[in-house]
């Protein structure tokens, strides 16, 4: 059976595991290596489980760990050639871990593993899709828009961890400068609660998608509760019932005693 579970998720940082109990892989570490351990440990899962890092981009709350914990464990560490030389520049690819450019789909055991292109502000940012053989996972975060190319890859995914990042009018009337609130609402940022609300509707609707983790929330924009309840009224909309027809989630910003069997 598919496991998945989010280490941390936040604006402070993201990581997130997908596998099996045995074995398995993290998508982005985005936080110390030491938090990183003890969220798999209280899962109950063992990092020497962990055969490769696969990172969206190199922002630091996605890569704030990675060159400790890949090192420490000889973790091989995928990224988009973007990605890759940024990380290369900035040392945290430093040559004491196995690191690879992805231009091709990767396969680690029988977990297939395929990135698609995200519009954020980095060099050269990703989204994943996760094939379990059975199952199939999607992770969408960072992305100031929801492309087609995005929809497609996201198509008859089991499970998508989707950016919820803002509530547009918290983010509005809160601390952040005017440059900073362009750039989050730009094209190039994140997504809103309520655009985040309709891509999961259709995903549901169009793709067969039936269960949905809320992500990489904003602590100084944005509310668990905010954030549920946007995409929950959508839902709604169409009549479905919660955890009859769907499953919909919150991710904490930090990890939980418990992770998802599908």
């Amino acid at each position: 059976m598919a496991r998945f579970a989010t280490l941390c998720s936040s604006s402070k940082g993201n990581s997130t595991y997908i596998g099996t109990a045995s074995y398995g892989i993290l998508v982005d570490a985005g936080s110390s290596a030491k938090q990183l351990e003890i969220a798999m440990q209280t899962l109950q899962l063992d990092m020497s489980g962990v055969k490769a890092i696969f990172v969206t981009h190199e922002h630091s709350d996605h890569v704030s760990g990675l060159r400790v914990l890949a090192s420490r464990y000889e973790i091989p560490v995928y990224a988009s050639p973007g990605t890759y030389k940024a990380m290369l520049g900035e040392g945290i690819i430093n040559g004491k871990f196995p690191a690879y450019e992805m231009t091709t789909d990767v396969c680690i055991g029988e977990i297939g593993i395929h990135a698609f292109r995200t519009s954020h502000d980095a060099k050269q940012s990703t989204g994943y899709t996760i094939d379990l053989g059975e199952r199939k996972v999607g992770i969408c975060t960072d992305t100031g828009i929801v492309t087609n190319e995005i929809l497609r890859n996201l198509i008859d995914c089991d499970l998508v961890l989707l950016e919820s990042n803002h509530d547009p009018v918290m983010l509005n009337n809160g601390p952040y400068t005017l440059p900073l609130r362009r750039r989050i609402l730009s094209d190039i940022g994140h997504l809103s609660n309520e655009t985040c609300a309709r891509v999961a509707q259709e995903l549901f609707a169009n793709y067969r998608t039936r269960r949905f983790i809320l992500g990489h929330l904003s602590q100084e924009n944005n509310t668990p509760e905010k954030a549920y309840a946007c995409t929950k009224a959508m839902f709604d909309k169409l009549g479905a019932v919660e955890n009859r027809d769907y499953i919909l989630q919150v991710a904490p910003e930090k990890c939980c005693d418990r992770y998802m069997i599908f």
